[in-house]
């Protein structure tokens, strides 16, 4: 599969036996399913093998919008997390795919006091 924010390809990666993923090969974004973040998010350490691309680059890869699905090619909700506003990530509303650029799901998975004082001054993602 292409990635949706980079000319990259995503790979399927696995970890552990019930979470497989697909990140890619270039920017380190994430494409998942929601029962497998779920899960990735009780793995321990999922993040440290998962999430291996660099934040800096999630961050300015964050401001592309309007992203189709790379499963079904539908155009992708822009979505903010409910807790920590401030991580803004991508859903699609036909297949139910995430996509996370690099470094959100291991923001995501961690939610700290700075988190919360992010959300404040960033807030919640506006919907096109």
């Amino acid at each position: 599969m292409d990635c949706p924010k980079c000319p990259g390809t995503l790979e399927p990666k696995t970890y552990g036996r019930k979470i497989t993923v697909h990140r890619c090969n270039e920017c380190g974004g994430l494409l998942c399913k929601p029962e497998t973040l779920l899960e990735m998010k009780r793995e321990w350490m999922s993040e440290a093998v998962l999430d291996a691309g660099d934040p800096r680059l999630g961050k300015a890869l964050d401001q592309l919008d309007d992203i189709k699905c790379p499963e079904c090619s539908t155009v992708m909700d822009k979505t903010s997390d409910e807790r920590q506003t401030h991580i803004w990530y991508e859903s699609c509303p036909s297949c139910g795919n995430l996509f996370f650029d690099a470094g959100e799901f291991t923001d995501l998975k961690y939610d700290t006091l700075m988190d919360r004082l992010r959300g404040l001054v960033r807030g919640r993602r506006p919907a096109s």
